[in-house]
């Protein structure tokens, strides 16, 4: 694995070397138009002095000229080199000369000349080494000395202001390779004001909002995958045997809900001959609850087996169970055992809400049967011992019965509004005279109407065990 994070490392070090950083791009986008903008300055200052200087170096030469010519006449010998004469005040006229004298010999010069109708008179002379001197040579060095000292400190202005703006931008890069590192608890640590301000603020929140939903992900990738766990579990705890005894028939059915848990139902055929039915409500959902849940199944279908008195059989699983699951888990049992040869059920209750409906088919009415108890896990032994009891409920042809979980009454409707007891007792009377498969049908296609559909809050067990209405003894 080590060659790709080499190759990867290149590639982010070639990503960061690739164009200029921001203060030589800075620098350099300032520089160009202002030496731009400074030569083309220059040059047309140069051109404007070089006209006006020019003119008055010459109109000067030759006022000086002119007045020197009004009190002596030049006496400098020379030649003539141009025969062409420029007037350059009334009566006198300038013209261009070699001069031949010892010291001046090869010079050349200006004589200026008084103008005659018979023959110019010479007046003056001047060196052209005095006059072709090019006056504007001080006033270029000095202008292209100016420039260059103004670019130079425009050049460190501009380095900078370069490096003052690019530094917080430089360090705000840095904070969002950190970021995009998946360093998402990093704090932005750009200092300055303005935009920068503004964008340090928009990175810190975009961070925490990358965090959170980061966290919001992982949690929910944690449940989702305790919700599979938890599905499997539920899945593995459904009953796949019934032994429905003669002249008896069964329907059950669990419905999981949106965060299932460890509720359960199941069958247990004892020892004695009894069909012992139970329906179990775990606390906590995900899978600590379905572990609990399939804990406590294992531990009840091994004791139900065994037979005797239900009141024993969960006196013995609660000093079990109050010793394996940790403080604040309980399960609630509601469980019946049926006596097919009496027709009888034997009824018992460890803490569960929901009680036994039983169904007269003589008289059409309903009973709920509700033993005392008090929740599996609550307490080692002696409470437990104390407050469990049974109750015994003689079947008569046709009788119904439903044990259910509390989920079945916890449905509720998009208002909010559970569906309670009471309204769950009638959807059992309004389809008791049904096999009990229509039965269970009924009562589950009224809980999915009066939740419009949408997923149960609670896992939804239900039992619903009758006697056949011809009485088979």
């Amino acid at each position: 694995m080590a060659p790709p994070r080499e190759e990867t490392g290149r590639e982010r070090g070639a990503s960061r070397g690739i164009g200029l950083r921001i203060a030589p791009r800075f620098v350099v986008a300032i520089m160009i138009p202002l030496t731009l903008v400074l030569v083309v300055f220059s040059y047309l200052l140069l051109e404007a002095t070089g006209e006006i200087l020019g003119t008055a170096v010459e109109d000067a030469r030759d006022e000086a000229a002119v007045a020197l010519a009004e009190h002596q006449d030049g006496d400098l010998p020379f030649t003539q080199t141009d025969s062409s004469a420029v007037r350059v005040a009334p009566g006198i006229l300038r013209g261009r000369v070699t001069f031949t004298s010892e010291n001046r010999g090869g010079e050349d010069g200006y004589a200026y000349f008084r103008e005659s109708q018979t023959e110019n008179r010479i007046v003056g002379v001047t060196a052209a080494a005095s006059v072709d001197d090019d006056p504007l040579a001080k006033l270029y060095g000095l202008v292209i000395a100016l420039t260059m000292i103004v670019l130079m400190v425009a050049a460190a202005v501009a380095v900078g202001v370069a490096n003052r703006v690019s530094r917080p931008i430089t360090s705000l890069v840095d904070d969002v390779r950190s970021i995009a590192n998946g360093n998402l608890n990093h704090r932005v640590r750009a200092h300055g004001g303005g935009e920068v301000a503004l964008l340090a603020g928009a990175m810190d929140r975009m961070t925490e909002s990358l965090r959170e939903a980061r966290d919001a992900e992982v949690e929910l990738s944690v449940r989702e995958r305790e919700r599979e766990v938890a599905l499997e579990v539920q899945e593995a705890l459904r009953p796949t045997d019934i032994p429905v005894p003669d002249g008896y028939d069964v329907a059950s059915e669990h419905v999981g809900s949106a965060e299932p848990g460890g509720d359960f139902h199941d069958f247990v055929e004892a020892e004695d001959g009894r069909l012992v039915f139970f329906a179990c409500d775990v606390s906590g959902a995900g899978v600590p609850g379905a572990l609990v849940g399939a804990m406590a199944r294992a531990y009840l279908k091994t004791a139900f087996r065994k037979g005797g008195a239900l009141e024993d059989v969960l006196k013995g699983v609660n000093r079990i169970l109050a010793g394996e699951v940790r403080r604040g888990m309980f399960v609630t049992v509601l469980a019946a055992a049926l006596d097919h040869e009496r027709h009888e059920l034997e009824v018992v209750s460890a803490g569960h809400k929901l009680p036994l409906v039983h169904w007269s088919r003589e008289e059409n009415v309903i009973r709920a049967i509700q033993p005392d108890g008090i929740a599996l896990g609550f307490d080692r032994g002696p409470v437990f011992d104390r407050s469990i009891s049974a109750r015994q409920v003689p079947l008569a042809p046709g009788d119904r019965v439903a044990l259910a979980g509390t989920g079945a009454v916890r449905v509720a409707s998009l208002e909010g509004e559970e569906i309670g007891e009471k309204r769950f007792y009638k959807l059992f009377l309004r389809n008791a005279e049904d096999d009990t498969e229509v039965a269970l049908d009924g009562i589950l296609t009224a809980l999915e109407a009066f939740a419009d559909e949408e997923p149960f809050p609670a896992d939804v067990s239900i039992i619903v065990l009758g006697r056949d209405p011809e009485g088979a003894a």
